[in-house]
Parts: structure tokens; C-alpha cells; sequence
């Protein structure tokens, strides 16, 4: 038996059924005592696993015939303290550049990139539900295609971004990025810097490039988040080549339903 002919309420009846089985077990089963647990086939089985691994319901663990475990979906976090801001000076929520960060990437930068097609989300909103572990969280990530005249075919990017606040500018940020490079192609700091404290926050951000170029990392700063014109990209990220998988499972633990429908949508 197979999905093939089923209806789409069909298909999440199998799918409900292999999540209540899986937490009857305690959340975490092999493959093979799951699919005998289930009395289902191998032609049965593995699509509807796969269908739930793919929307980030499971994730695949190593094990001897391989193994699955449910992703946990936890309540909204209560918001962190925030480090106290520099004395005299307003401190701004890191949140409140999200939007206009990622509006600027879906406009002026992806134009002076040349993507052909780009999906952008903010990512960080995501409370406490399970998305891979520590700093595997990026703040906004970019979806893209791109097209070379003197090449064959599209080139996919998955770009992250680790947004920081003019008063948490500090060298971390550079290997939270660097630790999205499992699952990303580039990876970024983005970092907010307004004009007047250009000279105050120069030694910092002179560590950070020296760390982002050792790491590959990007490093952009920016005087105004709405403004491209004061974008300054000070290093240029170095793209890698993850695995597939490891980017299939990172679009389907980070990104909404409608941003992987529309991604989906694209490889069709």
C-alpha cells in the first residue's frame, strides 16, 4: 500500500495515527518496532514518515535501522532579560529590527544580489518550540534562487542572518552565524551601528571582521536598518555546500507552513 490515490484526509489520518503511536512509545521509536507497532508495510510506512520529517513534526535519530523522535512544540517563552544598555543611551529591542531588516533584504539587496526568486523570514519569533539546540536558531533567514547566464540550471541559497543591537555588539555573534553553517549556505552577522557611535564601536567590530573573516562568516553594518545606502558589508560570507538533508530538515523545523508551501512549490 501506498499514498498514491489517497485523499489529502486520508494522508493526515495516517499521518495522526503514526504520531499517537509514537507518543504512546514515549516519542522516540526505531523504524522497524514502529512499522511493526503501526502493522503497516514498508510502501506504507515510509512516505507517511517521511511526509512528517519533511513538515519538522519528526526528526530522524541515528540508531541501528534508523530511528525517529517527536519534535516537542512548547508554550511562548517569557522574554529574556536583556543586558543592561550603555549608560545615557535608549536602548532598541533587537525585535524592532526584524521587520525593517528583512524588508530591506526582500527589496534592495536581493536585487543587488541578483536573485531571481527570494523568500524571506523572520525566524527568532519562535518561542520555545524545538528548532535543533543552541544558537541553531538564526534571527532571519533568506530562501533564494539564482540564475547564471553561462550556466546550466538554478542555484539554491539558504542565507542567515544573526541580527544584533548597537549596545550587543560583541564577538559572540560571530559563531552563533557560524553555527547555522551546518544547514545554511552562507551565514551572516548583521550588525546595527548608528553614525554617532561609529567611533565608540570601532575596536569591537574590528575583533568581529577579524573573526568573521578567519570563519567565513558575512559581516554587514548599518547606520539605518530602512536604508540600503548605509548598508556596509565589511566581509563577504563564503558559501558552502551543506548536506541536502541537513538543509531539507532546517527549512522544516525553522520556516512557517506558508513559507515551506511556497517552497515546495518552487522544486515542483
Amino acid at each position: 500500500m501506498s499514498l498514491q490515490g489517497k485523499t489529502e484526509d486520508e494522508i493526515r489520518q495516517l499521518q495522526d495515527g503514526l504520531i499517537d503511536k509514537l507518543r504512546e512509545l514515549g516519542g522516540y521509536a526505531g523504524n522497524i518496532s514502529l512499522k511493526r507497532e503501526l502493522g503497516w508495510n514498508e510502501d506504507l510506512y515510509w512516505p507517511v514518515r517521511d511526509r512528517l520529517v519533511d513538515l519538522g513534526v519528526l526528526k530522524r535519530q541515528r540508531a541501528r535501522g534508523g530511528a525517529v523522535g517527536l519534535i516537542p512544540v512548547e508554550a511562548p517563552a517569557e522574554p529574556a532579560a536583556q543586558p543592561a544598555p550603555p549608560v545615557n543611551q535608549e536602548p532598541q529591542r533587537e525585535r524592532a529590527l526584524y521587520e525593517p531588516v528583512a524588508k530591506v533584504l526582500r527589496g534592495d539587496w536581493a536585487r543587488d544580489n541578483r536573485f531571481r526568486d527570494q523568500l524571506v523570514e523572520v525566524t527568532a519569533m519562535q518561542g520555545r518550540r524545538n528548532t535543533g539546540g543552541t544558537w541553531t536558531r538564526p534571527d532571519i533567514v533568506v530562501a533564494a534562487f539564482r540564475l547564471f547566464q553561462f550556466l546550466p540550471g538554478k542555484f539554491f541559497d539558504l542565507i542567515s542572518f544573526e541580527v544584533k543591537p548597537s549596545w550587543s555588539i560583541d564577538v559572540t555573534a560571530v559563531y552563533e552565524a557560524l553555527a547555522h553553517r551546518r544547514a545554511a549556505t552562507q551565514a551572516f552577522v548583521w550588525l546595527h551601528c548608528p553614525a554617532d557611535q561609529a567611533e565608540d564601536q570601532q575596536e569591537a567590530l574590528n575583533r568581529i571582521e577579524d573573526e568573521c573573516e578567519r570563519h567565513g562568516v558575512g559581516m554587514i553594518v548599518a547606520a539605518d536598518p530602512n536604508d540600503y545606502s548605509t548598508w556596509d558589508t565589511r566581509v563577504d560570507a563564503i558559501r558552502t555546500e551543506p548536506d541536502p538533508e541537513y538543509l531539507n530538515d532546517f527549512i522544516a523545523q525553522q520556516f512557517s507552513d506558508g513559507a515551506k508551501e511556497e517552497l515546495a512549490a518552487w522544486v515542483r
